[in-house]
């Protein structure tokens, strides 16, 4: 992310822009649906996928884990562990995924009995959770895993704008189902 930038998102062109209009209509449309359901789970449910998008695309425009990334690197330089990074990004890496898989369990356990269109945006939510796990463990191999080509766009772009896609449509499936109040 260019230094002055503050609104320009850390990736160039213009598919980060789709994907931060989508991390932003997902949040509507979550919310919105948090507003027509009759049972307070699955209004739980709307508000925190809504925001979990909301957060997803600020993050997204502001790159913050760059600059996470990079405060890390400056403490392991100082603290003169760099040469050992390697051990902590791996228990880094393995603390998320466990602390994503407990979140994913719970939230699948809260939203048992639920309608589908909870379903099918609680997958797109979780494959975007990957998704970010994945961006953030930023070891040499998964980076060239995720520039691959796939429908003329890199892996990486692909998982994150189907990932958006899907709870967008959870939300618009949710709201043309809706159960009278």
């Amino acid at each position: 992310m260019g230094e002055g930038h503050v609104w320009a998102s850390g990736d160039a062109g213009t598919l980060p822009w789709v994907a931060v209009a989508g991390y932003l209509v997902g949040a509507f449309l979550c919310w919105r649906q948090s507003r027509t359901v009759a049972t307070r789970r699955e209004r739980l449910f709307w508000l925190f996928a809504g925001l979990v998008m909301l957060a997803l695309g600020i993050n997204k425009q502001l790159d913050l884990q760059t600059a996470l990334t990079a405060w890390g690197r400056q403490m392991a330089r100082d603290g003169g562990w760099y040469a050992e990074r390697r051990a902590f990004q791996r228990n880094f890496i393995i603390a998320s995924i466990v602390s994503m898989s407990v979140l994913g369990a719970a939230t699948a356990w809260f939203v048992r009995g639920l309608r589908l269109p909870v379903f099918i945006t609680l997958g797109g939510l979780t494959m975007l959770g990957a998704f970010v796990l994945i961006r953030a463990a930023s070891f040499h191999h998964f980076d060239t895993a995720l520039r691959a080509p796939v429908l003329g766009l890199r892996l990486h772009v692909v998982l994150e704008l189907v990932g958006i896609a899907v709870v967008i449509f959870g939300a618009v499936l949710a709201a043309r189902t809706a159960p009278n109040r």
